[in-house]
């Protein structure tokens, strides 16, 4: 019994850093939000306490059921996309092909960019009176890309999803590429022996063997999504009339624009909720091991 308690106590002991750490920069911010979401607080005086009306006055908030929508767009049209455009460039890239390295490194580059750079540049490409795309539309003749992307509420949350996009597709091609060099090349070359051409081969032998990467990047992308702030910040800070708002930008403008950090803190918990339960759902849907691979 001395020795097991002994061990035990060790191990606790290894592990004592860890959650130290982990209560000061995870539990605590968590428990002291939710605290702060019951009470009406500007973030500087004494707050009230207002129990739940933060949160009733949230889901009555035309604001608030943009960004529900924003955030459901996001998902959808950024995890598709990137996950077919990164596929096909990966399946590419794993060729014998010239110079590939290079190639891995240039679609890789705008992943390990900041935000707010990919951000200030691309504003400057989709300026609407000095752009590049504006002059690539004036000498080439196609004049829809002289349009007003960024400021118009009806595409400003496409564009920047376009942006977002351009920069994470690199990403995905590279957990892609990792996933078909595990591949056993003999399974391809027995389907192409079978009569396979190499739609079919892609179809049923390489993309169900990376089923355990595409719903890593899924469920990454969901997390990702929900939490984006910078890019969004940069090209349009929510706007224009909170068309291209997200939770995060939502919450910033409460808290630091409006002095509105009770409000501001019912929303992340919010978000907090929607991150949980998603990542939750994810892997009670699929199981533990989709993101090891270690499903059967």
């Amino acid at each position: 019994m001395k020795a097991r308690t002994r061990e035990r106590l060790t191990g606790l002991g290894f592990l004592a850093p860890t959650i130290l750490l982990f209560c000061t920069f995870v539990i605590y911010p968590i428990a002291y939000n939710l605290q702060a979401s019951t009470l009406d607080w500007d973030g500087v005086n004494t707050g009230t306490a207002v129990g739940l009306d933060n949160y009733a006055q949230l889901f009555q908030d035309p604001t608030f059921l943009i960004t529900l929508r924003n955030s459901a767009f996001w998902i959808v049209l950024t995890i598709v996309p990137q996950a077919v455009i990164g596929f096909l460039l990966a399946v590419a890239l794993n060729q014998q092909l010239r110079g590939s390295t290079v190639y891995r490194a240039i679609f890789f580059i705008p992943a390990i960019l900041s935000p707010v750079v990919v951000g200030i540049v691309w504003q400057r490409i989709m300026d609407p009176f000095n752009g590049v795309l504006v002059e690539v539309g004036k000498a080439t003749g196609l004049s829809f890309l002289a349009g007003d992307y960024l400021s118009n509420p009806d595409t400003a949350i496409f564009a920047v999803i376009f942006v977002n996009v351009w920069m994470w597709t690199g990403f995905s091609m590279l957990f892609y590429l990792a996933g078909l060099q595990l591949i056993d090349p003999s399974l391809t070359e027995a389907a192409r022996i079978d009569g396979a051409n190499g739609i079919q081969t892609m179809a049923r032998i390489t993309f169900p063997l990376l089923k355990s990467t595409t719903l890593s990047l899924v469920l990454l992308g969901i997390i990702g999504s929900l939490k984006t702030f910078e890019l969004v910040y940069v090209l349009t800070e929510g706007g224009p009339n909170h068309a291209s708002e997200m939770l995060p930008t939502f919450a910033f403008m409460e808290a630091f624009r409006l002095q509105n950090v009770g409000y501001a803190s019912a929303i992340s918990v919010v978000l907090l909720v929607i991150a949980v339960v998603s990542s939750l759902s994810m892997v009670r849907v699929f199981g533990a091991g989709f993101i090891t691979g270690d499903e059967k």
